[in-house]
């Protein structure tokens, strides 16, 4: 789960994200969010 969890960061911080805690928050709000930032969709 903490590998998980570090390359979601990671992800968020090579997207430019700054604060991790509210991007992290927004991205579970939409799944699609999370897909389109690791350019799935």
């Amino acid at each position: 789960m903490a590998a998980l969890r570090n390359a979601a960061n990671g992800a968020l911080r090579l997207a430019g994200v700054t604060n991790i805690a509210a991007a992290g928050r927004h991205q579970a709000r939409d799944s699609t969010r999370s897909l389109a930032l690791l350019r799935i969709i």
